[in-house]
């Protein structure tokens, strides 16, 4: 069997042999490192079992898609012309050959030139292509064929003596199966062997929960963090009516209709999109991580200098008290918040690393303040044992971040919505531990929380998300283009995010100063 993976993207075009297994990332950590900033250092393997080829994504921060479907759990068996897609803007198309088909083409004299380079210490050959230039000229030799066929009648006696083998092959191993199915019969106390499956070819890999990742670089954490909710639906969103004399509070007076009518902006066709190829995206240096340094050492300090993150909704719900984290409307003319679409109405629980979770009994102090709010949530009043209202509870406690990155967004939205005519889709606020873990148990290529040292942004209440996906190039850009320019300021760290999570993340800075680098 030949298999060979055609590998190309913006940047080069490969040709490369599969012997027994290749990982594919972006550095040197794995066999095969490809340039192309959306792979994680170890992305993707591909893996020869038996008479099956296999793949496996390594819990890569942008997934592994195997014709569309994102390739999960146990590794998934490929078939000739399959096409994989991984990182930013790799396309790997799978070519198996076997038998007769694999057999080197004859050409002239019995020669056939090929390109091959064999990487050291694996079982991993390149082949290189007119684009790449060759890498090493093997010359192997083969028998000329004969002319004419053969000069006899009837059936070759090469041909006849291989028919003759396969019966033999066929007759001998049913008579070794037979004498082993005798024995495992008639020996008593002996197991039987159980039959070997296809599946059980399969090896049970280790895989780190950080695809290979470097758990101390958020370069590498950050898209596994951004752990996609539910889309929101209107309809299971409740009216806000909000009596107070504070003016934001006031904003937060929205109805699901208007929630609905801003969703159906945001993706609605824009025109004369269909059937024009846009251009590629431009996407500045600032939102290709280069920043990414200060968002990683802002949220060290904050969790070295006395921040608190949310374990759980009582303690978000502390902080909404406290005004630590400002609660934003569900929907603007600007902008509509897609968040709190996971949200359940089950009865609230505590939540710490060292007891788990916990139900929140009457008479605690957390029962206490969740029952306080739900008493007075900016004028409207919630019964903490009515499951519809434990659900907008915890969807309106969902809306929450860190007051400084209110005028940020207002911002951005204001100006997309002058240029477009068309809301932002914001996709994540500020999220307690808990319902962060709730959403890692069903994402398997979702941060693992691992424990009290663990910051994810959306704890912090200073990160929220601008989903891209509905957006064309043109829109895109633009937004870029004004993250850009708010991170040169030192107001911000923005960055891009591919995959199945396509967004552009953005991190605010608690105490308004970026980090001293």
């Amino acid at each position: 069997m030949d298999v060979t993976l055609y590998i190309e993207n913006e940047n080069e075009s490969k040709v490369v042999r599969l012997d027994e297994e290749l990982s594919i990332g972006r550095t040197d950590l794995a066999q095969l490192a490809l340039d192309d900033p959306g792979l994680s250092r170890i992305n993707t393997t591909f893996f020869v079992e038996g008479d099956e080829i296999l793949i496996t994504d390594e819990n890569s921060t942008n997934g592994t898609f195997l014709n569309g479907q994102n390739v999960s759990g146990r590794p998934k068996t490929l078939s000739n012309g399959d096409e994989i897609r991984i990182g930013t803007h790799t396309k790997i198309r799978v070519e198996i050959l076997t038998g007769r088909e694999s057999e080197p083409p004859a050409v002239a004299g019995g020669l056939r030139k090929s390109s091959e380079c064999r990487v050291p210490g694996s079982g991993l050959r390149t082949n290189s292509d007119s684009k790449l230039g060759t890498l090493n000229s093997e010359i192997i030799f083969q028998p000329p064929a004969t002319a004419g066929g053969s000069d006899t009648d009837g059936p070759p006696v090469v041909l006849i003596a291989a028919v003759a083998m396969t019966v033999a092959i066929i007759f001998f191993g049913g008579l070794a199966y037979w004498i082993v199915s005798g024995n495992e019969k008639t020996s008593p106390g002996r197991p039987k062997t159980p039959p070997i499956l296809s599946t059980s070819l399969i090896p049970v890999r280790v895989i780190d929960p950080l695809g290979g990742e470097d758990e101390e670089d958020l370069d590498d954490l950050i898209a596994s963090w951004e752990t996609q909710e539910e889309a929101i639906k209107a309809e299971d969103v409740a009216d806000i009516s909000v009596m107070s004399p504070d003016a934001e509070e006031a904003e937060l007076s929205v109805t699901s209709a208007f929630l609905a009518d801003r969703q159906r902006k945001a993706f609605e066709d824009r025109p004369g999109e269909k059937g024009v190829r846009p251009a590629g995206l431009a996407v500045p240096k600032e939102l290709f991580g280069d920043g990414v340094i200060k968002q990683k050492t802002k949220l060290r300090s904050m969790n070295t200098t006395g921040y608190r993150q949310p374990m759980d909704f009582a303690e978000l719900a502390e902080k909404r008290m406290k005004r630590e984290l400002i609660e934003m409307p569900m929907a603007a003319e600007s902008f509509y918040l897609d968040v709190g679409g996971s949200a359940q109405d089950r009865p609230f629980s505590s939540f710490d690393f060292t007891g788990g979770i916990a139900d929140i009994l009457p008479g605690t102090p957390k029962y206490q303040i969740l029952s306080k709010l739900a008493g007075d949530f900016a004028g409207q009043k919630y019964d903490l044992n009515n499951p519809g209202d434990r659900k907008q509870m915890r969807m309106r406690l969902l809306r929450m971040f860190n007051q400084r990155a209110r005028p940020i967004l207002k911002e951005l939205a204001e100006a997309y919505y002058r240029q477009f005519k068309r809301p932002l889709r914001v996709t994540s606020l500020t999220r307690s531990m808990d319902y962060q873990i709730l959403l890692n148990a069903s994402n398997a290529n979702s941060f693992k929380v691992r424990g009290e040292g663990s910051l994810p942004p959306h704890t912090s209440g200073c990160a929220f998300d601008l989903s891209r996906k509905h957006m064309p190039v043109e829109e895109q850009n633009f937004v870029m283009k004004k993250l850009a320019e708010m991170e040169s300021q030192g107001r911000l760290d923005a960055l891009i995010e591919y995959g199945t999570n396509a967004c552009f993340h953005v991190f605010i800075y608690d105490d308004g100063n970026p980090p001293k680098m």
